[in-house]
């Protein structure tokens, strides 16, 4: 239920409570209305009783013993649908009404009280309420059935086992399309919010009309995201002019160095000393080149003149590279490419996600290992893959293996850890993607897709 939309936890909550709500007036309700029915029909059998006595002390003709049975006669109309036993003094019946046939109500407790009458028989079996009343030495027990009271009690029971459910759906309907309608314009600033990026950091969200909670949360957010443009323009500028300016004093250095080598008076070892320094000094200017690419990248200011290229040459200039820095590995090379492969995209920017892929194969394999190149167009998209043996990528290092500086693997390779990085920013510059398709047994597989759609060759399979 976690990851449920909140429209249907909405819904849900919203029917849950009615359906509680619901069952609850239920289990007081149905009690409630059983024992009023009961106190009113013992109010009507306690009338019934005070009736019978005052016929027997009314009737003309009523019997002076009270010894002596009593004739049917005697019995108001409207109690003969009633049970009715009277007793005399010392217990003896003096008249039963025929509907209790042989039962014998002597024994009784007296006031009101529920028995089952005809146990034995299913057919007519029932319950009946009964009340037990005495005036003078004789003893009545009059009582009717409670089928109609019982009866009434189920047909409400299942008037509650279909409202409760037929309610509980209708409220779910409604609290999902209240909750849409609530959550709608929490849906526009989702809509608004995915809009802003790199490339539109100015994008705000809009206010709503409404000076609600949201309005106000929308207000607080458009603060937020103005301070996050503001530094995050200031270090996108930052890391492109420190990046720019890096640059010259390095390259002097590196001339420098270079005539140094080439005076002609250095001892063996100062020569070895400068030729380190000059080293150093390369990999400090390709690290510079790298944090300008990402700064360019990441304020949107990365140019690529896309043009119509064939991938096969890039590949087959990568695989050369490949060959040669695997022979003091002695890795195995092996491709299968297609005599051309089309695609759309910056030559010097495609040919560098190609040699860091390549580098990475030879950087990260095992001695006499291998590396395989494979290429295909599908679906309108050039799809590039090298895969090389070696240590695998433990599956919690997979989701950051594309982060700066991130080096999980190999952390005694050589390297920044960018090249990675900005190889997949480079691949989603071209409006394609970067990613690790596989690792396991032995092999690390990376995946490249470029867009190839509209470029003459590359037809969809």
């Amino acid at each position: 239920m976690k990851s449920w939309p909140l429209k249907v936890k909405f819904g849900l909550y919203a029917a849950g409570l009615t359906a509680a709500a619901l069952v609850t007036v239920a289990g007081g309700l149905l009690p409630f209305i059983y024992f009023r029915q009961l106190a009113e029909l013992d109010r009507q059998l306690k009338g019934d009783a005070e009736e019978l006595y005052r016929a027997l002390d009314n009737f003309k003709g009523a019997p002076l013993d009270v010894r002596k049975p009593v004739p049917g006669k005697f019995v108001p109309i409207p109690l003969r649908y009633r049970y009715i036993e009277l007793t005399g003094p010392e217990g003896q019946t003096l008249y039963r009404s025929p509907n209790l046939r042989d039962t014998d109500l002597r024994g009784e407790p007296e006031g009101p009280h529920t028995i089952r009458l005809f146990e034995g028989n299913p057919l007519i079996a029932s319950n009946a309420r009964f009340r037990v009343d005495r005036e003078g030495p004789l003893t009545l027990h009059v009582g009717t059935r409670l089928g109609r009271l019982e009866s009434m009690q189920k047909d409400l029971l299942f008037g509650f086992y279909v409202i409760v459910p037929v309610t509980t759906a209708l409220v779910f309907a409604g609290g999902l399309l209240l909750g849409r309608r609530a959550l709608r314009p929490v849906a526009e600033l989702t809509a608004a919010a995915e809009r802003i990026s790199a490339e539109r950091p100015e994008e705000r969200l809009p206010v709503p009309e409404a000076h609600d909670e949201i309005a106000r949360l929308t207000e607080v957010l458009n603060r937020s995201f103005d301070r996050l443009q503001r530094a995050y323009t200031a270090a996108s500028r930052f890391s492109a002019d420190a990046s720019h300016q890096l640059k010259t004093p390095v390259t002097v250095l590196r001339v420098g160095l270079d005539d140094l080598r080439g005076c002609g008076y250095l001892r063996e070892e100062e020569l070895e000393a400068v030729n380190d320094l000059l080293q150093q000094t390369r990999r400090l200017t390709t690290l510079i080149e790298d944090l300008l690419l990402l700064a360019q990248a990441d304020s949107g200011r990365l140019r690529l003149d896309a043009e119509t290229l064939d991938l096969v040459p890039l590949l087959d200039a990568v695989i050369e590279d490949i060959e040669v820095l695997g022979l003091r590995a002695d890795l195995t090379v092996e491709r299968d490419l297609p005599p051309t492969l089309p695609a759309r995209g910056d030559r010097r920017r495609v040919a560098s996600i190609l040699q860091s892929l390549g580098e990475n194969a030879v950087k990260y394999n095992c001695p006499g290992g291998r590396v395989r190149v494979t290429a295909q167009c599908e679906g309108g998209t050039a799809r590039v893959t090298v895969a090389n043996t070696g240590t695998t990528i433990a599956p919690d290092e997979r989701d950051h293996i594309f982060e700066r500086f991130h080096r999980g693997v190999g952390e005694d390779v050589k390297g920044h850890g960018l090249g990675l990085n900005i190889a997949r920013e480079l691949a989603q510059a071209h409006g394609g993607e970067l990613v690790l398709k596989h690792s396991a047994d032995g092999w690390t597989e990376f995946e490249l897709w470029l867009p190839c759609d509209g470029v003459a060759g590359c037809l969809p399979q």
